[in-house]
């Protein structure tokens, strides 16, 4: 017998060992299973928060710049125009710097032109007041003689009493011959100046149209670059002219040949930015200005800019691009701050805070459902969730204010978890 216990002790003892290991493993397993965290059951959860609880309406608009500077093509007599540079769309530019530049052959060909007419006016006034001189000092000599003679004549009259009635009367008749030719000597030299002042003035002015001239070209080559007034970043302008039906017009580009006084590119100032958006008629009445708002650029998402209305249209305007065309009335959003990553045309979504119910429990929309008309969550407890009526009080596209029924600090499944599996698909493997 004591050979035998020695046998049957050590069996019993494993037995014993291993029932225990069983035990202590079915613990631990319906330990873990109660405080295993809900969302390894596969179904996502979040947290009840406090705060306030905005009240928001949806919009879409557009990145527009306070202050723009469009850069017009030249309106020039020769109405021929054609880019040879132009800036890269994006790129930034200094003050003063060439933003556009227009083939200037002909307008150079015309500037040498008129530069050679100024030129030969101006020989022409220096030729006429050469022979002015000339014809001047020709005139002043005649004019000089004519008077000596006629102080000779004078002279040879007075001895009259001594002479011969026939010399004493000849000597009269040339002393008034003399006269006769001294006034029309003074006459000459009067009328030749107003002569020679006369064909001055013609080739002055004839002078002073080569020199206007010479001027509008030079004008007209200088127009023939636009140059940045201020520091700014280009955005290139459509060129209507070469849609050719297309739905939109392509952007001008190097080559084209625009019309005089087409907008060809604008320098928008970032420094200053609205947010241009549309609201239906129908929520008009929510809005008003001075109301903040959040915007997300889409361009941007990691983003979001803060502002306020500053402005609501008046008179509503009819959508054409949707039927039957709704009426939608403008809305202007002035941005609190600019970003150095905005662009003119950014697609931006906005969120107006329409009302805001301050210190109130939180709960995500996704959290919350309906069960027999009434608004439930399910609350994570223990291994698993309960299911909790909740009063809602205010809700929007991604918060519900809830009055009673969770707390803050709880967590709440995003998805029915009393909602049957989804079936596979058909044909799948």
């Amino acid at each position: 017998m004591t050979g035998r216990n020695r046998l049957v002790r050590p069996w019993l003892t494993w037995r014993l060992s291993g029932a225990l290991a069983v035990v202590v493993c079915l613990v631990a397993a319906v330990a873990w299973w109660w405080t295993r965290p809900a969302s390894s059951s596969g179904i996502p959860v979040a947290d009840v928060t406090a705060g306030d609880f905005l009240d928001t309406l949806a919009l879409r608009g557009d990145i527009k710049p306070v202050k723009s500077i469009v850069l017009n093509a030249p309106v020039i007599g020769t109405g021929d125009l054609r880019i040879v540079k132009l800036a890269r769309a994006g790129s930034t530019v200094k003050r003063g710097e060439p933003v556009v530049q227009f083939d200037t052959t002909t307008l150079q060909r015309t500037l040498e032109e008129k530069q050679s007419e100024l030129k030969r006016a101006a020989s022409d006034i220096d030729r006429a007041h050469a022979q002015a001189r000339m014809q001047e000092e020709q005139n002043v000599t005649e004019q000089t003689r004519a008077r000596n003679d006629v102080e000779r004549a004078r002279l040879d009259t007075t001895a009259a009493d001594l002479l011969s009635p026939v010399e004493a009367q000849e000597k009269k008749l040339a002393l008034s011959d003399a006269q006769h030719r001294l006034r029309a000597t003074d006459e000459k030299v009067s009328s030749g100046k107003d002569g020679n002042a006369a064909d001055l003035e013609s080739l002055k002015q004839k002078r002073d149209k080569a020199l206007a001239e010479v001027r509008q070209a030079e004008r007209n080559l200088a127009s023939m670059t636009l140059t940045a007034p201020a520091d700014g970043m280009v955005t290139l302008m459509q060129n209507y002219s070469a849609s050719s039906g297309m739905s939109t017009a392509p952007d001008f580009r190097e080559g084209d040949r625009p019309w005089p006084g087409a907008a060809i590119a604008e320098l928008p100032s970032m420094a200053s930015v609205v947010t241009e958006a549309h609201v239906d008629e129908a929520d008009r009445g929510r809005l008003q200005t001075g109301q903040s708002v959040m915007v997300r650029i889409d361009a941007l998402p990691d983003k979001e800019l803060t502002g306020t209305i500053k402005e609501i249209g008046a008179l509503a305007r009819a959508d054409i691009g949707s039927w039957p065309p709704v009426r939608n009335f403008d809305v202007v959003v002035a941005l609190d701050r600019s970003d150095p990553s905005l662009r003119p045309g950014m697609s931006a979504s906005l969120r107006v805070v329409v009302d805001r119910v301050p210190h109130t429990t939180l709960v995500p929309a996704g959290a919350v459902f309906t069960r027999d008309g009434r608004s439930v969550v399910y609350v994570v407890a223990g291994g698993g969730f309960e299911m909790r009526v909740v009063e809602v009080s205010r809700r929007n596209d991604e918060r519900v204010a809830v009055t009673r029924g969770v707390k803050p600090g709880e967590r709440v499944a995003l998805k029915d978890p009393t909602a049957a599996p989804a079936a596979p698909e058909a044909g799948r493997k």
